[in-house]
C-alpha cells in the first residue's frame, strides 16, 4: 500500500505547484540498492598510549536510490503536479580517506602540557553516472569534514577543562541536469569545564555550540529559460547545560 501523497500546503491541489515546492509521494517500483567494496586501514600505536590510523574504503552501488521530481499528471489534482518520488537512477560510487590520531601534547613535544588531542580528517568523493557533472554525487555527501578535541586535566586542582570543533566546508550537489542543492558551511564548536569534588561527586559546566552560525541549504531548478530557488535557513543556538553528577 502506498500512503496518499504529501502535498505543501502553499500550494492546495485545485490548482498548481512550483519545481521547489513538489509534492511527495511513494514509489510502488522501488528496488533497494546493492554496494560491493573495499576498505583498507593501518593503525599504529605510539608507545606511551594514543594512536594514529588511516582508513580508505571505495563502494560500487547498483540502483542507487534518490528523490527524483518530475511534471505528472495525478488523480488528486485538476492540473498538473510537481511530484517527488523516490527512483532508482543507475549506477554510482563513493570512495573516501579517513585520518585519526589521538595523542598526549609531551608525547610529541618534550616538556609540554599533558593535553590530550582528538583530531580526524575525511575527505570524500563520489559520483552518480547518469547525472552529468560537476558535481554529480551522493546526496548529503560533503567532500571533507575536520574535527579536533582536547581535555586538559591540572595536577595542582581538580579541574579538567575541554573542547571540541567540528567543521563541515560548505558544498554543492547536482541531482539532475538542471538540478543543485547548494548546502552552507556547518560549524559547531563545544567546551566543558568539570571540578571533581571525590571519586563519587563532581560539578560539570557545558557549553554546545559556541559560535553558533544559522545552516543554510539553497536548491535551484531551471524550468525551461526559467530558474527557481528556495533557500533555507536553520537557526542555531548556544546551549548551556550545569549537572551534578554523584554516585549513590
Amino acid at each position: 500500500m502506498i500512503a496518499r501523497p504529501g502535498v505543501d500546503p502553499r500550494y492546495p491541489v485545485s490548482g498548481a505547484n512550483t519545481v521547489v515546492n513538489p509534492d511527495r509521494a511513494g514509489n510502488p517500483n522501488l528496488r533497494p540498492e546493492l554496494a560491493t567494496g573495499v576498505d583498507l586501514a593501518f593503525e599504529s600505536y605510539l608507545r606511551e598510549g594514543g594512536s594514529v590510523s588511516i582508513n580508505l574504503f571505495h563502494r560500487e552501488i547498483q540502483d542507487y536510490m534518490r528523490n527524483v521530481i518530475s511534471l505528472e499528471t495525478v488523480s488528486y489534482s485538476p492540473a498538473q503536479r510537481w511530484v517527488s518520488r523516490m527512483q532508482n537512477v543507475g549506477e554510482a560510487y563513493t570512495q573516501g580517506i579517513e585520518l585519526e590520531a589521538k595523542f598526549r601534547l609531551d608525547q610529541i613535544w618534550s616538556g609540554a602540557p599533558r593535553t590530550e588531542i582528538r583530531s580526524n580528517l575525511s575527505r570524500f568523493n563520489s559520483e552518480v553516472k547518469s547525472v552529468l557533472g560537476p558535481n554529480n554525487r551522493l546526496d548529503q555527501q560533503p567532500r571533507l569534514t575536520g574535527n579536533i578535541g582536547l581535555d586538559h586535566r591540572f595536577r595542582q586542582t581538580p579541574l579538567r577543562l575541554g573542547g571540541n570543533l567540528n567543521i563541515t566546508p560548505g558544498f554543492e550537489t547536482r541531482s539532475e541536469e538542471s538540478a543543485i542543492l547548494r548546502t552552507g558551511l556547518k560549524r559547531v564548536w563545544d567546551a566543558y569545564a568539570l571540578w571533581i569534588f571525590s571519586p563519587n561527586s563532581q560539578l560539570r559546566l557545558s557549553g554546545s555550540n559556541l559560535h553558533p552560525i544559522d545552516f543554510v541549504t539553497t536548491r535551484s531548478q531551471l524550468v525551461g529559460p526559467l530558474r527557481q530557488e528556495i533557500t533555507n535557513v536553520n537557526q542555531s543556538y548556544i546551549n548551556w547545560r550545569i549537572q551534578w553528577e554523584f554516585k549513590l
